[in-house]
């Protein structure tokens, strides 16, 4: 017997799904990912290191900002530039941004029409119009907050190496941090509809990773969190990770210590919550989570409160930069101190970037020489790392499902699992 769907939708990127079943027993499970190869690790060697975070942030039309950030964080981390509290201050704004508008696109118009029973998200939209709305300012003002601060919504144009281009408008700050309230009320009232959902009960065992930070909710910044408790840089726990490609397949998968592993909002939760802000500590209280919570379909109810969080987070940042007058150092002055660095260099410098995506920790390795090009990249993805994972947990999963239920049943049951992961497959086949 097998079980084939061609084509799960309301993803970004397109997948399949195959399980092979024999006397009940599952065979073979499997993800068809569909992308076609994008060679962009290939596509950067040899480049200037000022190309490339515009080339990586590429890899994604939803998630930009972190591949820009992730990007430059290893080339600053490889040349030793220590960045200003004030550029750390506007990079992390850009990430609540970025954090927002992906997880109220995939919360209200991927994951929601499964739990209300919509085939077709534009159905659901027509019923429920001022949800909708809310969804949509809330994507807005994500948006805005990249477009603020790097130039445009997608793509950032402005941050570089050790800084930014440009400094954003104070009056577009202040105009921002005056249309958060009304953010942060419809940010309550998504996040309120997605705990009082009814989610499966699959509970399985899994490893999970994130950042971690003693004072804040780590998404810039922070040591990984590793499923023994300890807590290692990032440049120590990424050559850990193990890839490995299967056959007629596009996409890296990952383990750690032998074992798939979770990353995304549920780990950062589950790693995290203590550094939760108000607001959203509150509604992780209602949604009455039993933390460390093994469930992926907690992943959902985990991006709500992450919402609420991120919208607190940036009042704060805003409320944070404000005060202060925004300064930008010379550009020529910053370009003479990259080439600096890059003469010091004797032979060859190598460092890794990390940062939180919306859908898991992104993790970035470069190799530079000292005529400025990139040598050597390898860049992990969170949808390469949560690939192994969802198929383990698709493999333990379908027995169930083939106890009751129609074909239809189950097909929509495991769509529903894999729209839990926010799987991203464009940026899994860079």
């Amino acid at each position: 017997m097998e079980i084939k769907i061609e084509h799960i939708s309301k993803i970004e990127g397109h997948t399949g799904f195959i399980a092979d079943i024999a006397d009940g027993q599952i065979k073979k499970v499997h993800m068809d990912v569909k992308e076609g190869a994008r060679l962009l690790e290939g596509i950067l060697r040899d480049r200037s290191i000022y190309e490339v975070s515009h080339i990586t942030a590429r890899i994604c039309g939803v998630c930009p900002v972190v591949h820009t950030f992730a990007s430059l964080k290893a080339l600053e981390a490889a040349l030793d530039i220590e960045i200003s509290e004030q550029t750390k201050l506007l990079r992390r704004l850009m990430m609540m941004g970025q954090i927002i508008n992906s997880h109220a696109l995939h919360l209200f118009f991927f994951s929601l029409p499964d739990f209300l029973g919509f085939d077709k998200d534009l159905a659901m939209v027509k019923k429920h119009p001022q949800r909708a709305q809310e969804a949509l300012a809330m994507r807005e003002f994500g948006n805005l907050l990249v477009e603020v601060i790097g130039g445009r919504s997608i793509h950032p144009l402005t941050p570089t190496i050790g800084g930014f281009l440009k400094l954003p408008d104070k009056k577009k700050l202040h105009h921002l941090l005056d249309i958060s309230t009304k953010a942060l009320a419809d940010a309550a009232k998504l996040a309120e509809l997605f705990i009082k959902l009814k989610y499966p009960e699959f509970i399985r065992s899994a490893p999970y990773t994130s950042l971690h930070a003693a004072r804040e909710y780590a998404f810039y910044d922070g040591f990984i969190k590793t499923p023994s408790d300890e807590k290692v840089s990032p440049a120590e726990f990424m050559p850990i990770i193990k890839e490995y490609q299967l056959a007629n397949s596009v996409v890296k998968r990952a383990q750690y210590q032998g074992k798939p592993y979770m990353v995304g909002a549920l780990s950062r939760l589950n790693n995290n919550h203590v550094q939760l802000n108000p607001k959203a500590k509150q509604y992780l209280k209602k949604a009455k989570l039993h933390l460390p919570s093994f469930n992926p379909f907690h992943n959902i109810p985990a991006q709500a409160i992450e919402i609420v969080h991120c919208i607190e987070e940036a009042r704060a940042l805003l409320r944070q930069i404000m005060p202060k007058p925004l300064t930008i150092n010379d550009i020529e002055q910053q370009n003479e101190l990259v080439k600096d660095k890059l003469g010091a260099l004797k032979g060859t410098a190598s460092a890794v970037g990390t940062v939180e995506a919306p859908r898991g920790t992104l993790y970035y390795f470069y190799e530079l020489g000292g005529d400025g090009k990139i040598k050597n990249c390898n860049i992990i993805t969170p949808t390469s790392q949560n690939l192994a994972r969802l198929e383990r947990d698709l493999e333990e999963y379908l027995p169930r499902l083939l106890k009751g239920g129609s074909k239809k049943e189950t097909e929509q049951k495991i769509k529903m699992l894999v729209r839990a992961y926010d799987p991203c497959l464009t940026c899994a086949a860079h």
